[in-house]
């Protein structure tokens, strides 16, 4: 894959601030293309600076020669208990500047599934909203997760499937190298997974969607469907993940087991770590049996697991953002400002 140029990444948060309710700027010919992305972090607090970090640095990396304006927006009802705060809590708000002002590309995430049914959440009536907005307004949508699983009910009443166990892994898949979205990831990529819902397959392609990247079964990662001239992209992996993010979620998962909010006992994620990784896995649990909880979470091997990583996803994540986004850019309107096209 081409190096990308990097891009720089201005957050509409602190536009806001200084110019009040800006209206989109119209580009001059000594500027590089603008393209202006917004971003919805649905993740609760323990969580959601890391997202925020994750899709931001893809964007940033994914845009190429573009020059990237990002805002960010939050759904208080998803973790209404607890106020964020820190720097990166500052350039949030919540989804009415967003509403007023469509970006050209929007990234909506998942978020940790408390109930059985998704339309159970307790955001779920302001998601369905924003989702049936989207489709309707902003020219390319990146769905993550339960995001893209909250899209098709909305948006196809079809609900998720429960899995039998959780998906945790790096699932290698065939890519459609034909559709705009694959360009560049070659005839195999592999993606992160981490969940216990599924839409199958064969499922989304009955409702229009091209599978991207999936296998010819029920497994899937990307899917995208254009409609009026808009794109809707299901991402139902994680490529914004970073290497080590799955290790954590094992030791937060054996965490929860051990302290009976789990049920059943978590399996490390598949596909990982080469076998002198599945020794030092081995040896831990032989350890923990030993251990009180606080104590064998302590001692899990992080550090030296993440020497034994066999997957790296960054590149395939890259171009993935980056074939997101110059489609985007293609949909995208022209910026007006007083009557003029830029």
């Amino acid at each position: 894959m081409a190096k990308r140029a990097k891009a720089s990444v201005q957050g509409w948060g602190k536009i806001d601030e200084e110019c009040g309710a800006c209206q989109p700027r119209a580009l001059t010919s000594s500027r590089r293309p603008v393209i202006r992305v917004a971003l919805v972090n649905n993740m609760p607090e323990a969580a959601f600076e890391e997202t925020h970090r994750e899709f931001t640095r893809l964007v940033h990396a994914g845009a190429e020669a573009q020059e990237v304006e990002l805002r960010c927006y939050r759904i208080p009802a998803v973790d209404r208990e607890t106020a964020l705060v820190g720097s990166v809590a500052e350039m949030y708000r919540d989804l009415e500047g967003l509403y007023r002002y469509p970006p050209d590309a929007l990234v909506i995430t998942g978020a940790e599934p408390i109930t059985y049914e998704i339309t159970d959440e307790r955001y779920w009536e302001d998601l369905d909203t924003l989702l049936r907005w989207a489709e309707a307004t902003v020219p390319s949508t990146l769905l993550s997760c339960l995001a893209a699983h909250g899209a098709l009910r909305a948006l196809d009443q079809v609900d998720r499937v429960r899995l039998p166990a959780k998906r945790s892994g790096v699932y290698p898949q065939a890519v459609n190298q034909s559709h705009p979205l694959g360009r560049g990831l070659g005839a195999v990529t592999a993606f992160p997974h981490s969940r216990w819902n599924t839409v199958p397959g064969e499922t989304v392609r009955s409702l229009g969607y091209d599978v991207v990247v999936g296998t010819r079964g029920e497994e899937w990662t990307v899917a995208a469907r254009a409609r009026e001239g808009r794109m809707i992209m299901l991402v139902q992996g994680h490529p914004e993940y970073e290497p080590t993010m799955l290790l954590r979620e094992y030791r937060r998962d054996m965490r929860r087991w051990a302290e009976g909010a789990m049920s059943a006992l978590p399996e490390f994620p598949s596909n990982y770590v080469d076998p002198d990784g599945e020794k030092v896995l081995a040896a831990w649990s032989s350890l923990a049996e030993s251990l009180s909880p606080a104590e064998w979470s302590y001692a899990f091997p992080g550090d030296t697991l993440a020497d034994h990583l066999t997957c790296d996803w960054r590149d395939a994540a890259v171009q993935l953002f980056g074939n997101w986004l110059e489609d985007a850019r293609s949909r995208a309107r022209p910026l007006v400002v007083g009557g003029a096209r830029a």
